[in-house]
């Protein structure tokens, strides 16, 4: 189950909920505040490197259907 970032909009604390994909009600705050609001940011997977999909997924001496 993925965690998410609230933030509440009346005291501004900052907290984490775990959810399942199918729970649609947006939690309250801790403190008992109703209106929160979900924080986005980035994903903690980055891909680096150069051509490690295409360069890794093929054998040596392949030929390409390009022509």
């Amino acid at each position: 189950m993925p965690i998410y970032e609230y933030q509440c909009d009346s005291c501004g604390v900052h907290f984490e909920r775990r959810q399942s994909f199918s729970d649609n009600s947006t939690p309250s705050c801790p403190n008992g505040h109703a209106a929160v609001h979900r924080i986005y940011s980035v994903p903690g997977v980055v891909f680096k490197g150069s051509g490690w999909y295409v360069n890794d997924s093929r054998k040596s001496g392949a030929k390409s259907n390009s022509d």
